[in-house]
């Protein structure tokens, strides 16, 4: 096992430092209204180091994705959902979301500004990953509505109620943790007036 040089441990906290910087730059402005130029200038460094790390913008726009895409973290989330009832199962992971959303909101920008560009590659990954989630969450569903906890719905409309709600959240800049129990209320009781 080869140990790291002191170079090397430079060379891997300039290429973070490198991702970092595109990823905010992305997020903010859009891919296509970032140029190597400007990266280059942000990180003070020259295009040429860039160069040396990437061989092209597509292939930092893809490392940054993959360096920083959400899915180990839902992954996470959803193999503790899985053995879950359902009313505690749906908090849980919507409280998981409100504590992640935050976190990874550079990223997620950057997925929501991106899924409509012409980079089939990235089109592939956010395609890819949306599928990984809504496939183990619509399992999660339907295992609760076997079980009898939930009614019988298609799963993937109330998955997409909940999670676009706190995209809402999320691209207007607001907190989601105090809307979290109201959401999932409403998701399992509907708005329908107890009678």
């Amino acid at each position: 096992m080869k140990h790291s040089t002191r170079r090397d441990i430079q060379a891997d906290k300039r290429k973070n430092q490198l991702l970092d910087i595109s990823l905010t730059l992305f997020a903010q402005r859009g891919v296509e209204n970032v140029s190597i130029k400007d990266l280059a200038t942000e990180a003070r460094v020259s295009q040429g180091l860039i160069y040396h790390y990437f061989q092209s913008k597509d292939e930092l726009l893809a490392t940054v994705v993959q360096h920083n895409a959400p899915l180990p973290e839902f992954e996470v989330i959803i193999e503790q959902l899985e053995t879950m009832p359902a009313r505690e199962g749906l908090l849980f992971l919507a409280e998981s979301l409100a504590n992640l959303m935050p976190k990874k909101r550079l990223i997620l920008r950057l997925l929501i500004r991106e899924i409509l560009s012409t980079r089939p590659n990235l089109l592939i990954q956010v395609i890819s990953f949306r599928e990984k989630v809504m496939e183990r969450l619509a399992k999660y569903f339907q295992n609760s509505i076997d079980k009898g906890e939930l009614r019988p719905h298609q799963p993937l409309i109330s998955i997409h109620i909940l999670i676009s709600s706190f995209f809402a959240f999320l691209l207007l800049d607001q907190p989601i943790e105090p809307a979290v129990p109201q959401i999932v209320e409403i998701i399992l009781d509907g708005i329908t007036a107890k009678e």
